[in-house]
């Protein structure tokens, strides 16, 4: 990690273990359900789709409402329109300070969101996404004479980020908030490149114009979303999040998030430092956290809940193919979990989550329902080792339930409470007294001609020390009586096998006959009664 960010990697590991039974009220706990709840309900899908629409047409009215139907970094005068779009929705959020950085030809928008003006933070969180667009799957593309739409490439982050600078305007943190267009992400992720080299430059001099001066020590970039093609998947809700080492903390964030605030994403979270595929990797590449979020880090092939995007990077790439239902909710979760990030994450005074157990010493049921409560003033995720069950939280309650496999004798359960930054948890013992359960009968052949042998075979969920089996003709008398033999390798199971023969020797005849199976566990018999038909 880069030294820019030693004074918080302390953060970044923080585990405590705490067994406290008696727990402060939290007021703020529901406050901030509740604020996170308001922000949800203020994502609007219509702007999303009015905003990918747009970009997708990207109409001049200079132009006589030409419609440029493409972004490409090639064509000046349709990615000067696509800016000028851009610039006109972050002006009209009325605090936003919108500014533009142009290398080499390439345009990027930064909208910032200022601090409060008596916060002291240096801190910069971004949501990014490139608005250019290309269509190089199709072999016919002229990247100066062709469309390419981009609706959902990458129109619907664009639109996700525009929603949420809309929001976030209505608010004040203590730290930036910087709102992202980049351009020539499609040429190499050049809009990014240009910018991270910015900001290395201006964080080593301390003179970045795009930043009011509050503080001299340098700025620091805490944490980057990169918004980048959400939207097509019919299969599931699903949105797939990239990270590295240094940025799993956000990923983390955005899965405790979607469970906190019941948004219902299926969140397919893969840290690898190697995937290059997007924008994220230029902030990697200089030691900033950043994370991207795309429908599937590998569009191009059919994968769990994700069917392969045959219109990406084609003059079929536009907005009656994308899924705004899914859009919404990847905006609504990038939404609150920024909310969340600014509000308490990096509050020093913040309290650290905590969380009870109370279990008898000793219980008879298995899997076992566990109950407890929590406090916490942002949002958790609790999970319970060693089985790694993810319990249920009741926000307005505040207490969790988990059903959870136990193993015959002790156990030592540990509920741990996850936040972004890391874990508080606490430890408690419990011993299963678990009962007998039949976990296998078998009885084979059956029917049995009467020159082959049956086998009895039993298995159970604990070691059995004996096992019989009584033989009985129809009329209830005792045919014959016979010991079973433990398996070598697990006592669990037993096994005995019968001839056909009664107690003398002689030949039983034809007919059904009822077998009287029992085993003897800790000392206490059980039994099951089963049907053997013979055939002579």
């Amino acid at each position: 990690m880069s030294s820019r960010f030693k004074c918080l990697s302390y953060t970044l590991s923080v585990v405590l273990i705490h067994s406290t039974f008696l727990l402060p009220y939290f007021p703020s706990t529901l406050a901030h359900a509740e604020r996170g709840d308001e922000l949800i309900k203020k994502v609007q899908s219509d702007s999303l789709v009015s905003h990918v629409t747009a970009l997708q047409e990207n109409i001049s009215y200079s132009r006589n409402e030409f419609a440029y139907r493409t972004r490409s970094a090639h064509h000046r005068e349709a990615t000067n329109n696509a800016v000028d779009y851009i610039k006109t929705k972050f002006f009209s959020y009325e605090r936003l300070q919108v500014n533009e950085q142009v290398l080499g030809g390439i345009r990027n928008v930064v909208a910032v969101l200022p601090p409060k003006p008596t916060s002291s933070s240096n801190l910069i969180f971004i949501i990014c996404a490139h608005y250019d667009t290309q269509a190089a799957r199709e072999p016919s593309w002229n990247p100066l004479a062709s469309s390419a739409p981009g609706a959902n490439k990458n129109g619907t982050g664009v639109a996700a980020m525009l929603e949420i600078a809309n929001i976030l305007n209505q608010y004040e943190y203590d730290h930036e908030v910087r709102f992202i267009a980049l351009g020539g992400e499609e040429l190499g992720f050049l809009g990014s490149r240009n910018y991270v080299r910015e900001a290395v430059r201006n964080a080593n001099s301390n003179s970045d114009p795009l930043r009011p001066k509050r503080n001299p020590d340098s700025e620091k970039i805490a944490a980057v979303f990169n918004l980048d093609m959400l939207g097509f998947n019919w299969k599931s809700d699903l949105v797939e999040v990239i990270s590295n080492k240094d940025s799993a903390w956000i990923s983390r964030a955005l899965i405790i998030a979607n469970t906190w605030h019941n948004i219902g994403l299926k969140i397919r979270r893969t840290q690898d430092e190697f995937i290059d595929i997007s924008s994220h990797k230029s902030f990697w590449d200089s030691g900033y956290p950043a994370v991207t979020l795309i429908e599937s880090s590998t569009p191009w092939r059919d994968s769990q809940n994700y069917d392969a995007n045959p219109f990406y990077h084609t003059f079929r790439d536009t907005s009656d193919k994308i899924n705004f239902s899914l859009v919404t909710k990847v905006t609504q979760l990038v939404l609150v979990t920024m909310d969340s990030l600014l509000t308490d994450m990096f509050q020093p005074k913040r309290q650290m989550p905590q969380v009870t157990l109370e279990l008898p010493d000793v219980v008879k049921q298995n899997p076992l329902q566990i109950t407890g409560t929590f406090r916490s003033d942002f949002p958790i995720g609790i999970i319970v080792h060693p089985s790694g069950v993810e319990a249920t939280l009741d926000r307005e309650q505040q207490t969790y339930t988990a059903t959870i496999p136990l193993s015959p004798g002790e156990n030592t359960l540990m509920v741990v409470a996850r936040y972004p930054l890391g874990a508080t948890s606490m430890k408690q013992s419990v011993v299963l007294e678990e009962g007998f359960v039949w976990k296998d009968v078998i009885v084979s052949p059956n029917p049995v001609h009467f020159n082959n042998r049956t086998e009895f075979r039993v298995e159970g969920n604990l070691e059995i020390t004996e096992m019989k089996v009584n033989v009985y003709d129809v009329h209830g008398s005792l045919i014959k009586r016979i010991e079973g033999v433990g398996d070598r390798l697990d006592k669990r199971i037993w096994r005995t096998w019968w001839n056909q023969q009664t107690s003398y020797g002689l030949a039983v005849s034809g007919g059904i006959y009822i077998c009287h199976i029992s085993v003897t566990v800790k000392g206490e018999t059980y039994s099951i009664i089963k049907k053997l038909a013979i055939i002579r």
